[in-house]
């Protein structure tokens, strides 16, 4: 499933593929993004590639989605590397004997400083995004980035004019990895972020973050959605990361206002075989 986003957008697609047990390379047809999830499938662990020369000029993020110590599926994202589009991409795993992540692979585009102050920073367990992410084992947002006590890497950010983050734990049979995607104002990745803890019957909101998406359809506080015609939903039926352009499902509880346009991709995390967090991005 592949969704073409909004041309204000750092993001230009987002791939959802189910990986195939029998060891079959899934393969979008796009060249950077189908190098991404090879090598991705290869190591296991998330990637970050960049187009070569002949291509049209892209940066890929793989992030594998295990279920039971094996990759089920995977969720690619395709970003704009022109000079006027900001947004970042990242992968932080620990690394040697200290209990600490380290920048193994990132893409900053034209933040030079903010990519010189990341590459020297290591997070420990439960200490900054990263380190949330490895603790909490699920998704964490982080919003209003330049004065956020918990992202300490705030003076960067705020130089850099970047607003949201979410990090995204990658686990086997043991922590791998978090991926982190970080959103600038002026190129937002998403219109909204929210993160939704499985239920025995419904969803709740934990945490979200939103840029440019009208007022009416933000959550806020502990909001509940259905298991059933809703965004998380199809994530958690089908056991995969799953794309929606249903304004019924990705707007589902909201008033919609006669359908508007829409994309949404849903992300889940499992530990072993059960869901327990789903990452929704509307795009």
């Amino acid at each position: 499933m592949i969704a073409a986003t909004s041309n204000h957008s750092f993001l230009t697609n987002v791939i959802a593929l189910e990986v195939d047990p029998s060891g079959t390379m899934p393969t979008c047809g796009i060249a950077v993004a189908d190098r991404a999830v090879a090598a991705s499938i290869e190591s296991g662990l998330p990637t970050i590639k960049q187009t070569v020369e002949g291509e049209a000029e892209a940066v890929a993020i793989c992030i594998p989605i295990y279920r039971a110590g094996q990759i089920t599926s995977a969720v690619i994202m395709i970003g704009n590397t022109s000079e006027r589009t900001v947004g970042v991409m990242e992968i932080w795993q620990p690394i040697g004997e200290h209990d600490e992540l380290n920048l193994t692979q990132g893409y900053f585009g034209p933040l030079e400083r903010f990519q010189n102050v990341s590459s020297f920073v290591r997070f420990e367990k439960g200490s900054g995004l990263p380190g949330q992410v490895w603790r909490n084992l699920g998704f964490v947002i982080h919003d209003n980035l330049p004065t956020h006590a918990g992202f300490l890497r705030a003076a960067g950010a705020s130089a850099e004019s970047l607003q949201v983050a979410v990090g995204i734990p990658v686990f086997g049979d043991d922590f791998l990895a978090t991926a982190v995607l970080i959103s600038s104002d002026s190129a937002p990745i998403a219109r909204g972020y929210e993160v939704w803890r499985c239920g025995e019957d419904e969803f709740l909101l934990e945490s979200s973050a939103y840029q440019r998406l009208e007022q009416s359809l933000m959550y806020e506080g502990s909001a509940t959605v259905p298991m059933e015609g809703t965004l998380p939903g199809l994530a958690f039926a089908s056991g995969a990361a799953t794309i929606s352009e249903d304004p019924e499902i990705v707007f589902s509880g909201r008033p919609i206002g006669g359908g508007k346009p829409c994309k949404g991709v849903a992300i889940p995390f499992f530990e072993q075989d059960r869901i327990t967090n789903i990452l929704t991005l509307l795009l």
